[in-house]
């Protein structure tokens, strides 16, 4: 009984996932992004300085890229790269990490809704 109402709650952040417009998911995941990544992958962040030396000041800010895949933005998160840590499920429940990524991979620009 334990083991089906552990299962239960793991699944239920992402079923509410659905429940959201893309809108609001990644309204949702701007927020997460500013609290959990922003101290460094914003402006004058550690991140933001590594990322431009190693791609280019026009790569170096995450929320003005156009290029960024979900697949790509988990891995990185729950793996690491360079520099960067894994961040665990703990620090960044997986439903907040949908919401990022559903931020991140938002399109962007005028035609942007």
């Amino acid at each position: 009984m334990r083991a089906a109402s552990l299962l239960l709650l793991s699944v239920l952040p992402l079923a509410a996932l659905g429940a959201q417009t893309p809108a609001q998911l990644a309204a949702r995941g701007q927020q997460a992004f500013a609290h959990r990544c922003g101290m460094c992958h914003r402006e004058g962040g550690t991140g933001t300085f590594i990322l431009a030396r190693r791609l280019g000041a026009d790569k170096s800010l995450l929320e003005k890229r156009t290029d960024l895949q979900p697949l790509y933005l988990r891995t990185v998160v729950r793996w690491g790269i360079g520099n960067m840590p894994r961040i665990s499920r703990v620090e960044l429940p997986e439903s907040d990490l949908e919401a990022v990524t559903a931020y991140l991979t938002a399109p962007k620009g005028p035609a942007a809704p």
